[in-house]
């Protein structure tokens, strides 16, 4: 049990049928290594955070579907969904001097929805993506996670500070505020919406993809970020994710006035109770993100309505202490969702198999349950890694070539094997870091929401009396800049 207690248990962005509320240069070149950071600690060293801030104006990334029918993208990569994953892959190709364009089946980018818990290794990403900043300045920092029974009863506070490895930094961030900080990043024309995407496929010379328009892109390769039911995922041969038997719904409540007392306990405190969990921790001044999961039968479809949603979370909640029902209550419905949550287990070489020059990123290439809060911090990495390894291999230098008109047969085929060369180094690199984090992540849910009395009874036990946080945050300490 000791061993297993390790972890923040925080659902992040990692969610199979995720369903919403209504609404450099060349291969020695740009070093993907973060910039200074100007960090802030607490809530006096940061502009006051507002619930209801004004939305950001449409990046100047954006362009429309017909554009690229004029555009040679023989020297680009496209990668497929505007998620964190995505747009972080993206941004990094632009840092490392690879050109990439992003195309999103939606006809906006998110303006609602939930937040992700971001740690460490998250930030550390986005320091180096250039992203980071503007989410510290609206959203604090959280220090201190406590661990709690349903009834009321409180079994361990501890401060990040007494966990090895620091400093440490968690901050709960709007998913719409990451995703508009990763789209700033990205130069113009580089983001097309509304361009779902009907297949993939490899080439001799890179890869291709077929719109549902039926408009056809020849590219230098394919990145997949589009979830866990990803199309690229599946025409790469990838089986689906197996779900894991637990079923989550999460949101933010708004508190103009505040977060009441009961709630702001500036911690992220999760809730054990028998059979199903719960967890909160604030995301602004007057913000509060929220989770609940529970056992819900494979066979027993989810309702389709947010309002539904909410009355099932507060039947879970019912009866609990610590403000949980009170969270629900006050959340909106367009900033509900419910998840049914899984993963796969990507066993090496089947991670890194095949030789095309297609390949994914964030869930679609590591779909994992939220335990370690680590589904959405290590879709950020996955960008980092996967620009160093085409660097590595010459990639922004044969790209440039082929952009430049220099794309005679031989060079295009020497362009693909250098990126089907680099995309089986990234795909190794990635198994090898999150295939870990898949398997603890599992067994973590397994254990810590087990409906027997006596293993809840020895799991109180150990928190309250043998638990060190030392190792809480090892997963975290990973640097993808290195």
């Amino acid at each position: 049990m000791q061993a297993l207690i390790t972890s923040p248990l925080l659902p992040t962005a990692t969610y199979c049928g995720h369903q919403r509320g209504a609404s450099s240069a060349a291969a020695g070149g740009v070093p993907l290594q973060p910039p200074q950071r100007r960090r802030q600690h607490g809530l006096a060293a940061r502009a006051p955070l507002a619930a209801d801030a004004p939305q950001a104006p449409p990046p100047a990334s954006l362009t429309d579907a017909a554009s690229l029918a004029s555009r040679d993208l023989s020297g680009t990569v496209a990668v497929a969904g505007a998620g964190p994953a995505g747009l972080a892959a993206a941004a990094a190709l632009h840092r490392a001097g690879i050109p990439a364009v992003v195309l999103e089946a939606a006809e906006q980018l998110q303006a609602g929805g939930s937040a992700l818990g971001l740690w460490t290794n998250a930030w550390r990403a986005l320091d180096a993506l250039g992203a980071a900043e503007p989410l510290r300045q609206r959203h604090p920092e959280v220090h201190d996670v406590e661990l709690v029974r349903q009834g009321g009863r409180r079994l361990r506070r501890f401060s990040l500070a007494e966990c090895e490895g620091g400093p440490h930094e968690f901050r709960g961030v709007r998913r719409s505020h990451l995703v508009a900080a990763l789209a700033e990043q990205l130069p113009a024309g580089s983001l097309v919406l509304g361009a779902p995407i009907a297949a993939a496929e490899a080439t001799a010379s890179g890869a291709a993809l077929q719109l549902q328009s039926g408009q056809r892109l020849e590219c230098l390769a394919v990145v997949g970020a589009d979830g866990v039911r990803s199309a690229v995922a599946a025409a790469a041969g990838r089986p689906a994710p197996n779900y894991c038997g637990q079923s989550a719904i999460r949101g933010v409540a708004r508190f103009p006035g505040g977060i009441p007392a009961e709630l702001q306990a500036g911690c992220i405190r999760q809730v054990w109770g028998p059979g199903a969990r719960a967890g909160t921790y604030p995301v602004s001044d007057t913000e509060l993100y929220w989770f609940v999961v529970f056992w819900a039968p494979a066979e027993q479809p989810p309702s389709p309505s947010p309002a539904a949603w909410r009355d099932e979370a507060l039947s879970v909640v019912h009866g609990w202490a610590w403000g949980l029902p009170e969270a629900v209550q006050a959340t909106p419905l367009e900033d509900l969702s419910r998840s049914r949550l899984v993963d796969r287990w990507d066993l090496p070489p089947l991670a890194a198999r095949g030789g095309s020059s297609i390949t994914l990123a964030g869930d679609a290439l590591h779909p994992m349950t939220p335990n370690l809060g680590q589904g959405g911090c290590t879709a950020l990495e996955d960008g980092l890694v996967l620009a160093r390894c085409l660097q590595q291999e010459g990639v922004p230098a044969a790209a440039a070539a082929l952009q430049d008109g220099g794309g005679g047969q031989e060079r295009r085929q020497q362009a693909a094997d250098a990126v089907r060369g680099a995309l089986r180094r990234y795909e190794a690199q990635r198994a090898k870091r999150c295939l870990p984090l898949t398997v603890r992540s599992h067994l973590m849910g397994a254990a810590l929401q087990a409906p027997f009395p006596p293993v809840a009874l020895a799991r109180d036990l150990v928190v309250q009396y043998a638990f060190s946080p030392a190792h809480f945050l090892d997963h975290a300490t990973y640097d993808c800049t290195r």
